[in-house]
Formats: C-alpha cells, structure tokens, sequence
C-alpha cells in the first residue's frame, strides 16, 4: 500500500490477484482498478510520473519440475495508454527473491534489493535501451533497505542485525561506495525507516525492541518488551507519531516524543501463529462472565476477544515464556496451552498447558485460575504438575454454580479420566484463612481403552466418557459407572460428544456418522451419515450445529438439527475451510427484541484464522 504523491487523499493498493486499485479513503470509495494480470508483490509511483507503476512481480517456471512455483522476481515498469491497456518495460531480474524497492525524495533513483544483490536505476534514463545498472553484492542475506532523505546513501539490514550505510548515490561513488556499519540487532532486521529531516533511522526486529538511531552522534535509543517481532515501522509525514505493525496481527501508534502508546489495534493473534507447530487446539471457547471468546494466541497464552465490538479485550499469560531464542542457534519451543475450560459462573478458569521439544523432559501442566474482580483478570490458584502420564485430551467443569463445591474432569492417553475436587478449608492462621485448594479426588479407567472425549449433562448428574467408540455414563457424583453405549459400526472412533440443552439427548460424531442417543430410552434415536469434522452446541436452545469441510471444494457446509428428528432446520455453505466453530451469545437487548426468534450466533475460524459471525442473514437465506 501506499499514498498517491499527487493525492494524498487517495490509496494505492497492489494484490496478488493483478490488480492495483485507487481508494478514496475517508469515504471508503474505489475509484479505479488496474488490471496487471500478474501477481504484485512490491509497488511504487513516483509524483514526477504519475501514469507510470513500479512493480516487482514473478516470473513463472517454466520446467516442469517446477512448474507451479516462482522462479524468479522481476522489476516492470508499466505505462497504461488512454483506453487503460497497459505497456510493459522490463528493467530488471533476479533468481532470488526482492526484499525492498525504494525510491529517493527527488523521485531519481529507484533503489531495489534481492536477497544479495542491489541495484540503482537512474529514472530519468530508464528508457534507454541496454543501459547497465550499478548493481553491488552484499555479504550477508539482505533483509530490508531504506534511503536517506538529503545525503547520498542508502541503509541496508541484513539477517544477522547489522545496518550498513552505503553511499552510492553520486557520479564518483558508484564504482567504489564507501560503506559504514552499526550493529545493535543479535537477529534479522525487519525493518529500517528514515525521518524526513534525516535525522534518525528506525530500526526493528525479532527482538521486540524499536532501536532509534541519532545519524550524526550515533547516540541509540531504545524502547523494548513491545511484546512481539517488530515486521515494519512507518513514520506519520509531520513526524509526531511511529507506528509499528508487530508479528502478533497488532499496530501500536507511539508518540515520537516521549514513545509513550498512543494507541494499539490488536486483531486475532493466532493468525500469526505457525498452526502446524503450535495448532489451535483450544478451539472457541465462551467465557460466561462477559460472554467472550477464548482461544489460542501467541504460544503459552490465550486470547480474550469481543465478536459483537471486533476488539481484543485481554492477553491472559498461561506459561511464562522467553520472547526469543539466543542468536544464531535453534529456536526455543514454547509451551503452548491446550485446553481451556470456564466453571458456569466464570469465577473459575481451568488450563492444561504442555512443552515437549524432543531434548528436554517433556512439561505437562493442569493449572487452576481464580477471577479477581478488582484487577479483572485470572490470577493463578493452583498448579498440578503431570496431573496424566501421558497427553491431556480433554478438559471440562462440572456444571455446577456452587464454587464451594466445584469438580474438573480430565481425561489422557494414559487410559484414565480423573475427577479433581475443590477444597475449601478455613485455616488457624490468618494468613491462609479462607483459603482454596485442589486435589484429585477419583481416577477411572474402562477396560484400559483410550478416552476420546467428556462431557457433563446439563444438570450435571451424568458424566459422559467416550472409549475408542463405545460411551460410558457415570454417575458425577458416586463416581459409579451406570451404562455402557455401544456404536456400530465399532471400528470407527468417537471424535465429538455433547450433551444437547433441556433435553435428554447425547450427540456422538465419528469419522463418517453423526448419533444422536436418548438417554431415556438408552438407545439411538436417529443417525446421519456425515463426515462431521466439528460440533458445537447451543446453550440457549435445544439446537447443535455440525461442520463438515470438503478439501477438494475448499468449503463448508453447515448443518444446523434439532435433537428430536434428522431433518436439518437448515443448511448453509461457506466458502472457507472451518477450523473451530461455536454458538455466541446475543446481546442482551438483542435477546429482548421480538424480531429475534434465535437467541444465539454462529462464529467459526476458518483457514486464514479469520472469524465470522453468521446471524440473522443466513436464517433468512435458509428459509
């Protein structure tokens, strides 16, 4: 993106999908689009030529060992004639990738860098044809470049944190630049940027630290713990504001004068999350107290966030963890948290978090949290190490709204679920009066099967525990199993189990059919085949949705029943692949109004971790 420098009222933004469209910003208003039909991956428009686009583009395979895939990177220049075709220039090319394209203040040069190489194109002289560009040869893997507003010189980051300043920028320097350095980064540079006077550069990177070079003194200064990977920095034209765009999907506005937090834009942290090493495994979880959404963010955390606003509200910090790794070795792996489960009340959160990185003793945690209403936030109650020899593969409270007497059921591959109880006991000394502790208070086991799923009826009398693909019904509070439920076909695990809101059906998913049990009558009441992928139930109605991805079309479709019959209410297809889903609660005033026949929204995550809500439009679509 950038601004038109001859309009600074309008945006410019270039795609991947070809295309360059012209924005009218303060009315969100497209003006123009220009088609290039071909992928933009860096774009720059010079005010002195204003029908002229700068774009680094890819140049497509043509072996077909590698077809498919970018090849090359190329810098076009393309100049649109009045009917709006567009005239290509080919400037230069690379077998490595661009990592910057800049341009000086007086619109002279155009300054572009590979991954080891970087050339200076004279604009003025871009027509003629075979005219040899400087190009200079950088030791290291060139990370991010940036170009001096007044003095002839160019700032290069590399990927070992240094800052080179190469002055190329006149006659007599082009063939033996002079180069100076500075080196305060232990890791990558992401990011360098300039005032306008000149004065200072703006440096950061993975260290989660803004470093503020003075050019003449080389006088540094820092503001650290903004806590993530810096990916770029920008400055406002009257140099009063830096903005910084972290790796957590944040922006955080800092006054240039005392670099205090003006304001933070904060979406979905997981976005930025690598999911294949650190996956989304807590899924949606709603928060009774505020009716938020809890879900996985950075490693070691969970996310707080309000769909209704689309504002983050808290950071809850579940592990402790280092922000980086020392330089140059193997990087850290981070715990990652993955359950997390809310008493009815919300006065009491429970987390299983765990490490494990190959080399060191594998970590398993089950913690328990107390909310404090004068910080407004969880404060650690109670941590059990190894609460299971092996893996924790389900998390869920019990019901009950009676914190004197609240219980947890977890459930691991070590063939076991356990039951943990509270334990409110009112001490001799002051110092400990009143205070809370948990313990374990029962261990299970069905014929030594693997546990797959739990889950507590509504009234909390019945503790359901799935076995490979038989379900097991206790009573939650004698802790005595009192039935044992079958599926056919038995080779086909249990993935999802649920009990349904005031009724008394139990809904069972496999790879390939969807039960739905009466526990009056102990047996099935109807199945569906379906390769239901994920389930949610609502908690203020009778209704469940299932959520079934086809890979092959990159979408999902939408099943929403009634426990009593196998005829969907309705039906909906999404074009996305569906990660985790969850029913939502309206507000309270939207609850109230007559027009509103259902009392809860359907949120889903999909493949790019964006989070959609669907409401009133798809019930009318569906009908």
């Amino acid at each position: 993106m950038m601004l038109n420098p001859n309009d600074p009222q309008q945006l410019l933004s270039g795609s991947l999908d070809g295309t360059i469209k012209v924005w009218k910003y303060s009315d969100v208003e497209l003006l123009k689009k220009y088609e290039f039909g071909i992928p933009i991956y860096r774009m720059v428009i010079l005010a002195s030529y204003p029908d002229r686009f700068f774009v680094v583009t890819g140049i497509p395979c043509k072996n077909a060992s590698c077809r498919g895939k970018q090849k090359a990177q190329a810098l076009l220049y393309f100049r649109f004639d009045k009917k709006d075709q567009p005239e290509m220039h080919l400037l230069c090319k690379s077998k490595s990738m661009c990592t910057g394209l800049v341009t000086s203040p007086d619109g002279e040069f155009l300054i572009i860098s590979f991954l080891r190489t970087i050339r200076i194109i004279k604009i003025k002289l871009n027509q003629q044809k075979g005219q040899k560009w400087p190009k200079y040869t950088h030791s290291s893997n060139i990370s991010c470049i940036a170009i001096h507003p007044s003095k002839p010189y160019i700032s290069i980051g590399d990927e070992y944190g240094k800052i080179t300043h190469m002055y190329c920028l006149k006659e007599s320097q082009i063939q033996d630049p002079v180069k100076s350095s500075v080196h305060w980064h232990p890791h990558k540079v992401n990011s360098l940027a300039f005032t306008s006077d000149g004065t200072y550069l703006l440096s950061g990177g993975k260290e989660s630290v803004l470093v503020i070079w003075q050019i003449e003194t080389g006088h540094t200064q820092f503001l650290p713990r903004l806590g993530s990977e810096i990916r770029s920095v920008t400055i406002s034209p009257d140099q009063t504001l830096y903005a910084i765009n972290l790796l957590d999907n944040s922006i955080k506005i800092l006054s240039a004068i005392n670099l205090e937090i003006k304001q933070a834009v904060q979406g979905l942290k997981h976005a930025q999350v690598d999911a294949s090493i650190y996956p989304l495994s807590t899924g949606l979880v709603i928060e009774p107290r505020n009716h938020l959404v809890v879900l996985n963010g950075l490693p070691g955390t969970i996310q707080f966030y309000n769909p209704h606003s689309d504002r983050h509200v808290m950071e809850h910090e579940v592990s402790q963890r280092t922000m980086i790794s020392r330089a140059f070795e193997k990087d850290i792996v981070y715990p990652n948290v993955n359950h997390v489960s809310f008493s009815s009340n919300g006065n009491w959160m429970a987390t299983v978090d765990s490490r494990e990185d190959g080399e060191t003793t594998p970590e398993l945690y089950l913690k328990f949290w107390k909310f404090d209403p004068n910080s407004q936030t969880y404060v650690l109650n109670a941590r059990i190490d190894n609460p299971h020899s092996k893996a924790v593969v389900s998390l869920n409270f019990h019901p009950g709204t009676n914190d004197t007497s609240l219980s947890v059921v977890t459930t691991g591959l070590d063939n076991k679920f356990k039951v943990w109880k509270i334990n409110s006991e009112s001490h001799a000394s002051q110092v400990f009066k009143d205070s809370v502790s948990w313990m374990c208070k029962f261990v299970g086991s069905y014929r030594q099967y693997t546990p797959r799923a739990t889950a507590f009826s509504q009234d909390g009398s019945i503790l359901s525990v799935a076995y490979d693909s038989i379900i097991t019904l206790w009573d939650s509070r004698s802790n005595v199993l009192r039935d044992v439920l079958t599926l056919l076909p038995n080779y086909e695990f249990i993935r999802h189990l649920a009990f349904t809101n005031n009724s008394p059906f139990l809904v069972v998913t496999t790879q390939n059919f969807l039960y739905v049990w009466n526990l009056l009558t102990c047996t099935i009441w109807w199945s569906y085949r379906i390769e239901a992928h994920h389930l949610a139930v609502d908690s203020k109605s009778t209704r469940f949705i299932i959520a079934s991805n086809s890979e092959k079309l990159q979408e999902c479709r939408l099943f929403v029943f009634e426990p009593q019959t196998a005829i969907p209410v309705m039906v909906h297809t999404v074009k996305d692949i569906v990660k985790a889903i969850a029913y939502f609660p309206r507000k309270f005033d939207e609850v109230s109004s007559p027009s509103n026949a259902f009392q809860s929204y359907i949120i889903y995550l999909n493949q790019n971790y964006d989070m959609l809500m669907i409401g009133e439009n798809f019930v009318e679509k569906v009908h």
